[in-house]
């Protein structure tokens, strides 16, 4: 394979630098070229919304070990922006055009954009975080970087798991913040209805909390931001910080001929239908699960094991590797942070058509919920506090156990 084009990964994030390590660790001596748009080495992301935004450590304390993977070509600050299947080429921001015998597209997600309208003069103050660029921006924007800064009034526009974590270092350093979401107890669909109202109730200790709306209009007030909202309330505040989910970044496949209108749809292996040497992995893909639903990663750990298993197919597929890889099967598993509080979440919450309680207290901060299908079956389990009991049920969720069977155990 030395002599061959080699593999071209469109991505730095979870996915795209394990698929990198997996293809040395797995013998391939063929080219690596690892795509970003990102300047500097690979780092965690999760970090962003936690660690990072507190100013507990730097970047260059989270860089990725897989940043030093032999005999990779990182191409930093020059994202891809065309594809042309036919000829198997890759062009660049720059206009350098990259040739391959393997397409790794890891380009994960991005966030999604203010939809309702907003003054030019407006959008200075309207923030993403997404990257480390984006905590640091926040950090002295928000006043959290200097110890003296008075009080900033920050919106959080969402209720996702972002704007949960947020929204508790936000009020930890003292800012007034106001969280501005669509849906009544907005984190039901990720974590259940249970542990969602529980969340609610949390941010309506700790925030303002503004439920059941969201942003109309988004001018330039007289000292910061004006929010009017479908409600009809106004808030002034100094900035707004975007946090009502993401979308697959796909834009730049447009014109390529490669279906990817919500994600990239792969097998079971993170090949792309009907596309050849093309595989896709992590937040930008959509794998159909057993249900027959299309999924994205969503999570850090999960989009780490469909990279290193797209990078296993490719190697079949390239003949390096002389058996083809099973069929991907992982549960998702991560934990966030409620104002001090850890959750731990295993399984698809969103799966679930009922709930039960099998152990603790929802009235208390430690309590663990389970989620079953329509046929009993558990399909995930959230643990508020302790999260002993949520992960000792992975397994039951992975052999689609009933519930009755794990709790009897």
């Amino acid at each position: 394979m030395a002599d061959g084009l080699g593999v071209v990964i469109v991505g730095a994030g979870a996915a795209g630098t394990a698929a990198a390590r997996t293809l040395r660790d797995q013998g391939y001596d063929g080219p690596v070229t690892v795509v970003t748009a990102e300047a500097g080495p690979p780092y965690n992301r999760t970090t962003v919304s936690k660690g990072l935004l507190k100013g507990q450590f730097d970047v260059d304390a989270i860089v990725l070990p897989q940043a030093a993977t032999p005999d990779v070509a990182w191409r930093p600050v020059d994202p891809a922006m065309a594809l042309d299947l036919d000829s198997r080429r890759l062009t660049l921001t720059t206009g350098t055009q990259l040739r391959w015998d393997a397409l790794i597209i890891t380009t994960g997600a991005a966030p999604r954009a203010l939809s309702g309208p907003v003054e030019p003069a407006a959008r200075k103050h309207i923030l993403n975080l997404h990257t480390a660029a984006d905590a640091q921006r926040l950090r002295s924007l928000g006043g959290l970087a200097e110890s003296a800064a008075p009080p900033r009034r920050v919106a959080l526009l969402g209720g996702g798991i972002v704007a949960l974590e947020v929204a508790g270092v936000l009020h930890a350093a003292g800012a007034e913040v106001t969280m501005v979401t669509r849906t009544q107890a907005s984190m039901s669909r990720h974590l259940g209805s249970i542990v969602g109202a529980w969340v609610a109730e949390r941010h309506r200790r700790h925030i303002r909390y503004l439920a059941g709306t969201t942003v109309a209009q988004a001018t330039l007030g007289g000292d910061g931001l004006r929010l009017e909202l479908t409600d009809a309330q106004v808030r002034d505040v100094d900035i707004a910080v975007l946090a009502h989910g993401a979308e697959p970044a796909v834009a730049w496949l447009a014109d390529s001929g490669l279906p990817a209108t919500d994600g990239i749809a792969v097998d079971s292996r993170f090949r792309v239908h009907a596309t050849p040497g093309v595989y896709a992995a992590g937040d930008v893909a959509r794998v159909q699960d057993s249900d027959g639903r299309r999924r994205a990663s969503g999570h850090w750990t999960l989009a780490v094991e469909q990279g290193k298993h797209a990078a296993r197919t490719a190697l079949f597929d390239l003949g390096v590797a002389a058996a083809e890889p099973e069929p991907f099967e992982a549960q998702p598993t991560f934990t966030s942070d409620a104002y001090g509080t850890r959750l731990t979440v295993v399984g698809h919450p969103d799966a679930a058509t009922s709930e039960t309680v099998i152990d603790g207290d929802p009235a208390t901060h430690a309590f663990t919920v389970a989620g079953q299908d329509a046929n009993g079956v558990i399909v995930s389990v959230v643990g508020v506090g302790p999260a002993l009991t949520a992960l000792r049920q992975k397994e039951a969720i992975r052999r689609g156990e009933l519930l009755e069977h794990t709790t009897a155990e």
